[in-house]
């Protein structure tokens, strides 16, 4: 999010709509999370 904000200007929100996890072995190794953003474009 802190990256995001860097790049796009006027970030308003951010909403996540997915979130999973790899497990290997019985423990997390990962979690991957799909955002949807909103944010103004001013040319």
């Amino acid at each position: 999010m802190a990256t995001a904000a860097k790049t796009l200007h006027d970030l308003r929100i951010a909403e996540i709509t997915k979130l999973d996890m790899k497990v290997e072995d019985g423990k997390v190794v990962a979690y991957r999370a799909r955002v949807t953003l909103s944010f103004k474009y001013a040319p």
